[in-house]
C-alpha cells in the first residue's frame, strides 16, 4: 500500500466570538499507514485499515498544545483527508 502525498485544500475558518484561525492545510503521506500532519505544527496522526473493516483506525496521535488549531479541529480535518486518500487508493469504498 504505497502512494505519494496529498493535500486537503478546503480550509474552513471560524469567525465570531473567540475567533480561531484554522486555515492550515493538512498533508497525507502513505507508506504502510496514512500519516496526516499539519505543517508548522506538531499535530500528527496515523490511520490504518485493519482486516476487511470498511473504515480506518487512528493511532499514534500527537497533539500540538501550542498551535492555534485545536486538537479536535485537526483530528476532524485529518480524518477527512485520510478517508479521502484511502478511498482513492481503494483501501475502503
Amino acid at each position: 500500500m504505497s502512494e505519494g502525498t496529498g493535500s486537503s485544500k478546503d480550509t474552513p475558518t471560524l469567525t465570531g466570538q473567540g475567533k480561531q484561525d484554522i486555515s492550515g492545510e493538512v498533508e497525507v503521506a502513505v507508506v504502510d499507514d496514512a500519516i496526516v500532519t499539519m505543517p508548522g505544527t506538531s499535530h500528527c496522526v496515523s490511520y490504518r485499515k485493519i482486516g476487511n473493516a470498511p473504515w480506518l483506525v487512528a493511532s499514534d496521535i500527537s497533539d500540538d498544545r501550542d498551535s492555534r488549531v485545536g486538537r479536535f479541529v485537526f483530528r476532524a480535518r485529518a480524518w477527512s483527508a485520510a478517508d479521502e486518500k484511502a478511498r482513492k487508493l481503494g483501501w475502503i469504498v
